[in-house]
């Protein structure tokens, strides 16, 4: 997904996505409009931002991780996070000679 890095984004800090079903468990509490979904525990994905919009995020199933009700999204569903550059910065540059 593709957004400026302006826009305000709701993070969600998830430790490790559930590999036996390859889903992530996304706390029914924490889902906002905007998410950026970022994982502090799993090495491979440490580094990787990903996105998806609250409405997606209510899709899915309803889960438990044991303690709250959470949202069991699909890894493979989550949308890498890109940021555009700022376009007055770039009409600026236009003009500058």
């Amino acid at each position: 997904m593709l957004v400026s890095k302006y826009s305000p984004l709701n993070l969600i800090d998830i430790w490790s996505p559930r590999y036996k079903d390859r889903k992530v468990l996304i706390a029914s509490y924490k889902v906002k409009e905007m998410n950026k979904i970022i994982f502090s525990k799993a090495k491979h994905l440490a580094g990787h931002e990903y996105y998806m919009s609250g409405s997606k995020i209510r899709q899915y199933p309803v889960d438990t991780n044991g303690k709250i009700t959470c949202y069991a999204v699909p890894l493979d569903d989550l949308e890498p996070l890109e940021y555009k550059e700022d376009v007055a910065k770039q009409a600026l540059s236009l003009f500058k000679d």
